[in-house]
């Protein structure tokens, strides 16, 4: 069904780059906390330039927390794992319950903001819906984590 390329040496899919993409997309709090604790002068103004208010920092850190266990299992799965394929089996379906929790969670800063438009706001909202659509609809994905 796929070529010989998109099979890891184990013979099992490896996931798409948009597959990984929407990993490190929903793992992007992590992202940003690294990168303040990195800039040490910098990072407390860091951290209050994308995200005004901590409590969201944090909620998106526990939302992506489940997005970096999957990039670990990625590297993990072995045919003879049953343990590690069997969580990576319920992968999408834990990918796309973060994905609604994070969009119930832009959804709530919106109504905080009074539907106020900002860029940066429309960006993150257009791509999690875009990611949470290709996380449902593509075939790639579903025989990725079938494995």
């Amino acid at each position: 069904m796929y070529s010989i390329d998109a099979y890891d040496s184990n013979g099992l899919l490896k996931p798409s780059g948009l597959l990984w993409l929407s990993m490190l997309f929903s793992a992007r709090g992590w992202g940003v906390f690294v990168m303040a604790g990195v800039s040490r002068a910098q990072g407390a103004e860091l951290l209050q330039l994308f995200y005004p208010h901590t409590e969201n920092l944090y909620f998106l850190m526990g939302i992506g927390l489940p997005a970096l266990f999957l990039m670990w299992l990625s590297g993990l799965r072995h045919k003879n794992n049953k343990m590690i394929n069997g969580a990576w089996r319920h992968g999408r379906f834990i990918l796309l319950s973060g994905y609604a929790l994070d969009l119930v969670l832009q959804v709530y800063q919106l109504t905080l903001l009074r539907g106020a438009f900002s860029w940066p706001a429309a960006v993150t909202l257009l791509a999690t819906i875009w990611l949470m659509a290709y996380l449902v609809r593509s075939s790639r994905v579903r025989h990725t984590f079938a494995n």
